[in-house]
């Protein structure tokens, strides 16, 4: 049996997601921001984000498979993320496209990032 069957109260969203990177099969929210914006190394950057009712590991898990070839950062090791107090997960990159998925203290839900970046101008 599948780690992720029986997932009944999850809902698959069909929102167009323009980044090209998987999409975790069983999400409760997910958005695609409207406008790129640029991250701090100058790189415009696509967000497709979402929420799943997964707990990290099984998502993460997930992801390691999908993106077999990636290199895999620790949020906490991440400088980007260190400022978030009780916040756990996973960096993926892929180039400069990158996956994050975490969680944060309290949260009922995993969170799920899914970044297409260009490079610098």
């Amino acid at each position: 049996m599948s780690a992720l069957a029986g997932a009944g109260a999850a809902r698959c969203y069909d929102v167009r997601n323009v980044t090209g990177l998987p999409v975790f099969p069983s999400l409760s929210r997910a958005a695609m921001d409207t406008v790129s914006k640029t991250d701090k190394l100058g790189r415009w950057c696509s967000r497709f984000a979402a929420e799943t009712p997964y707990p990290l590991d099984k998502v993460e898990d997930w992801y390691r498979k999908a993106l077999a070839n990636a290199s895999e950062t620790n949020l906490a090791d991440d400088g980007n993320y260190k400022p978030y107090p009780g916040l756990t997960g996973i960096k993926l990159a892929l180039g400069i496209d990158y996956v994050t998925v975490f969680r944060v203290a309290g949260q009922t839900s995993t969170s799920i990032e899914l970044f297409k970046c260009s490079p610098p101008p």
